[in-house]
C-alpha cells in the first residue's frame, strides 16, 4: 500500500510539473503558435471547398491532362515521322541543296551565281504570271462558255474525221 500512495504521490507531483510548465511563457507562445497554425490550415481547407477553387484546381487538373496528352501525340507523331522515313528524306535533300549550293559556288564566283539566283527568281516570276494568267483564262472561259464551245469543236472535229475514214 506504501507503494500505491508513493505512486499517486509520484503521479500528482508530475501532473503539477506539468502544469507548471504549460503555465510556462515558452510553452504559451508554441501553443499559440500551433493555434495560428491550425487557423491558417482551418483558412485554407476552406478556401479550397470555395466553388471558384474547387474549378480552378480542375482546370488545373485538364489542363495537365491535356498536356500529357500533347506530349504523348507529340511523341507518337515523332515516332511515326522516323519510322515512316520522312525525316530521313528531309535531312538527305537538306545535305543536297547545301551539296548543290557548295558545289554552284565552288565551280563560279559571286557574280555567275548571283546571275544564275536572279535567272532562277525570273523564271519563277514568270512561271507564277503563267499560272495567273490560266486562272484568269480558265475564269472567263467558264464565264463566257468558251471551254464548252472548245470542247463542242473537238467533237465535231472528231466526228468529222471518223466519217471521212
Amino acid at each position: 500500500m506504501a507503494e500505491k500512495l508513493r505512486d499517486i504521490k509520484e503521479t500528482a507531483s508530475d501532473a503539477v510539473e506539468i502544469i507548471r510548465e504549460l503555465g510556462s511563457p515558452e510553452v504559451q507562445e508554441s501553443l499559440e503558435k500551433i493555434r495560428e497554425v491550425a487557423k491558417t490550415v482551418r483558412d485554407i481547407i476552406v478556401s479550397l471547398e470555395d466553388p471558384a477553387m474547387v474549378a480552378n484546381i480542375e482546370n488545373m487538373r485538364k489542363i495537365t491532362e491535356s498536356v500529357e496528352n500533347t506530349s504523348a501525340r507529340t511523341e507518337k507523331i515523332t515516332t511515326e515521322l522516323r519510322n515512316s522515313g520522312v525525316l530521313d528524306e528531309a535531312r538527305e535533300t537538306i545535305r543536297s541543296a547545301k551539296s548543290a549550293i557548295s558545289s554552284i559556288s565552288s565551280v563560279g564566283d559571286a557574280k555567275n551565281m548571283g546571275e544564275t539566283m536572279d535567272a532562277i527568281k525570273e523564271m519563277l516570276r514568270s512561271i507564277s504570271g503563267l499560272v495567273d494568267e490560266l486562272k484568269l483564262t480558265v475564269a472567263s472561259s467558264k464565264k463566257a462558255g468558251v471551254i464548252h464551245d472548245a470542247e463542242e469543236a473537238i467533237r465535231e472535229t472528231r466526228s468529222t474525221f471518223t466519217e471521212r475514214k
